[in-house]
């Protein structure tokens, strides 16, 4: 289910909402950080988050951890409860911050989208999705583009070393079987150096707009 669009504002149209997924040592954070670089002159701000909207909270949520899998999984009535803690958290998030930030031409970025539930349960406490993690991956509003980051094993294991190997082979073939069922999700060749990744998304990013603007006078 997908939020409307919301209508254009301050002369520059609608803002972008963009999510970054991908296995660990797969450059999201780098990405995102040269993205924030490179696209400040096309928007009128940049908001960042991590995971979710974290309302009410900005600024909370952890940074990298050493050991992702480290803790034991939650119970199925505590995943429950977590899971529709983070459903109202997703759509408060978005009507409250994230729409009106659209409307005002914000480029919006989150480091990680509720997807991640699906490929890494773990990292999550959770046993595996099941059908209520898949709900709410149905349910919650969606990013205009969904970024899946995919590199080789030996590069992955080179920059981070966080889970096993057979757990980085897994990753990467859950990040590219999720890209392929999922709309409006592109997969981007992340063994590269990072600037040649940020600029390809950052084409990406700028070629709707480019075309929005070219035909806008046309509608007016």
């Amino acid at each position: 289910m997908r939020p409307p669009e919301a209508p254009a504002g301050n002369g520059r149209g609608r803002g972008t909402w963009l999510a970054v997924l991908g296995p660990d040592g797969s450059g999201k954070s780098t990405l995102l950080g040269r993205l924030e670089v490179e696209l400040e002159p096309s928007f009128a701000a940049i908001r960042r988050y991590h995971l979710r909207p974290h309302l009410g909270r900005r600024g909370s949520s952890r940074g990298p951890q050493p050991d992702p899998h480290g803790q034991p999984p939650r119970g199925r009535a505590v995943t429950v409860v977590k899971l529709t803690a983070w459903w109202v958290d997703y759509w408060l998030g978005y009507l409250l911050e994230v729409r009106p930030a659209l409307r005002r031409s914000t480029l919006v970025l989150f480091d990680r989208y509720c997807d991640d539930v699906l490929v890494d349960p773990r990292r999550y406490r959770m046993r595996e999705p099941g059908r209520f993690a898949r709900l709410l991956v149905r349910t919650v509003p969606r990013p205009d583009t969904l970024v899946v980051l995919d590199a080789p094993e030996s590069v992955l294991r080179e920059r981070k070393q966080e889970v096993s190997v057979a757990e980085t082979v897994r990753q990467r073939s859950a990040y590219r079987a999720l890209a392929d069922r999922t709309p409006r999700a592109v997969v981007i060749d992340a063994g590269r150096p990072p600037g040649e990744v940020a600029a390809e998304v950052a084409s990406l990013v700028r070629g709707p707009r480019l075309e929005e603007a070219s035909v806008a006078p046309h509608h007016r």
